[in-house]
């Protein structure tokens, strides 16, 4: 966050300019998942239909809550968080102390939790939802996308789970309520230049991100085969420069988007 924030200065305008353009999304959403390279070809079917039945970014970011499959993954393999930092509640921290110190009677309840949690306790939540930069819907795809541009890379681990790629993350639980729809993920970041090429680093960071080590430590309660179904809906990276240069016959100029904003 700042004011060189990337929500406000690349995703708010650029998505809400498409938006305005058309609102259903069946002539620009096509379009858009296909400006990305470096992941999985975007083999889209015919007949699918690309109207908008759901969104969000900016101020309406959707929120994807983690399977049930991980949270109970992680309540079965004790670990000390990254940060350090177990709780800012003593009761919850007494707790999470006692889980990593090999509680069995602790680990029990944790899973136990997952399944009835009349009480409403937390201690035993080790990941919360994940908010894509944008969140596009329709009746047979569902897709994110994470906004980048000043940021070196993508986020590789959570508090909980050192290793959990971001892109990874949201499209786990994107997965989690797919339904029959296809799911996509992608980046959008900044080129720094002129040119709608993709950098050097972030073309790097797109292998990295299906590479066998990233699928294993962010999937790990998943099977092979539905790691793999995952790691091909990662689609690459587009930078801002090309979805505006793809775009401009709807009014999207790169040279227009804001350099900044005022933080209040």
């Amino acid at each position: 966050m700042g004011q060189y924030d990337s929500s406000a200065t690349r995703v708010v305008p650029v998505f809400n300019k498409l938006l305005s353009y058309d609102p259903t999304g069946r002539t620009w959403l096509p379009r858009l998942i296909h400006l990305p390279e470096g992941g999985s070809e975007a083999e889209i079917p015919d007949g699918m239909d690309f109207g908008l039945r759901a969104l969000g970014w900016g101020k309406q970011e959707a929120k994807l809550a983690p399977p049930i499959a991980l949270l109970s993954w992680l309540a079965r393999h004790p670990r000390k968080p990254i940060s350090g930092i177990l709780s800012k509640d003593p009761e919850k921290a007494v707790a999470r102390q006692e889980w990593i110190d090999g509680s069995e009677a602790r680990m029990v309840e944790a899973l136990g939790l997952l399944m009835s949690n009349p009480s409403a306790q937390k201690w035993h939540l080790f990941e919360g939802a994940t908010r894509p930069d944008v969140y596009l819907e329709t009746k047979d795809l569902l897709v994110v996308i994470e906004g980048k541009r000043t940021e070196h890379g993508p986020t590789t681990s959570t508090k909980w789970m050192d290793g959990r790629h971001q892109m990874l993350r949201h499209l786990d639980c994107a997965w989690e309520i797919r339904g029959h729809k296809k799911v996509l993920g992608f980046f959008i970041v900044d080129s720094h230049s002129s040119s709608p090429n993709v950098p050097d680093n972030w073309c790097i960071f797109a292998k990295e991100t299906v590479s066998p080590e990233a699928i294993s430590s962010s999937l790990p309660h998943r099977g092979p085969e539905e790691q793999r179904q995952i790691a091909d809906a990662f689609i690459g990276v587009t930078t801002w420069q090309r979805v505006c240069k793809e775009f401009s016959d709807e009014g999207l100029n790169y040279a227009e988007l804001p350099d900044t904003f005022a933080i209040r």
